[in-house]
């Protein structure tokens, strides 16, 4: 049975999107999910399903849809395709040295060569922060010296350059759920 990395968006940040992970346990189970495990309480979770990633991703968006009222972005992707994720890592060195200040967006789809440049006005608009980015098909890397916390490069903005759906986990947490998907 194929293994699926699932990345939730929005939910446990802040003071909306609540969703225990037990609850989500529970939610991915009932989508015909099994050996589920969820790493910490920011959406993701490593499962087996009979699905394909874009069935599942489907399924589980209708699942928490239906649970918490409204939309939540579900991004699906295989432990081949993490792995490649790694591989790719223009920021390696940078990664190595601090896991926290890499982040890896994935992306719902590769965006049209046309928005890219879009990337480039965030940059443009805040030189103070020294963030750097990296395109790559269907994943964004982040280099962000300064720390995430203020930085520009946000879900919504990068949804609205790009013209895609954006969750963002840093590269500590990438190497964790690929280690969980290695069944």
């Amino acid at each position: 049975m194929p293994t699926f990395v699932i990345l939730l968006r929005a939910v446990n940040v802040g003071s909306t999107g609540k969703l225990p992970m037990a609850d989500f346990r529970k939610l991915l189970s009932d989508s015909n999910c099994t050996n589920i495990e969820t790493y910490i309480q920011s959406g993701n979770a490593v499962v087996d399903a009979k699905c394909s990633a874009p069935a599942l991703a489907k399924s589980v968006a209708a699942a928490l849809a239906k649970y918490m009222g409204a939309p939540v972005p579900v991004i699906v992707r295989t432990p081949a395709e993490i792995e490649r994720v790694i591989a790719a890592n223009p920021f390696a060195a940078e990664a190595a040295a601090d896991g926290a200040r890499v982040h890896v967006v994935f992306l719902s789809a590769a965006p049209p060569a046309t928005k890219a440049a879009a990337l480039e006005q965030v940059i443009a608009k805040y030189p103070a922060r020294r963030d750097r980015y990296h395109l790559s098909g269907d994943t964004l890397y982040l280099h962000l010296p300064d720390g995430a916390a203020d930085s520009k490069f946000t879900a919504q903005t990068v949804d609205r350059a790009l013209g895609v759906t954006a969750t963002a986990r840093n590269w500590n947490t990438v190497l964790k759920l690929h280690a969980m998907s290695a069944r």
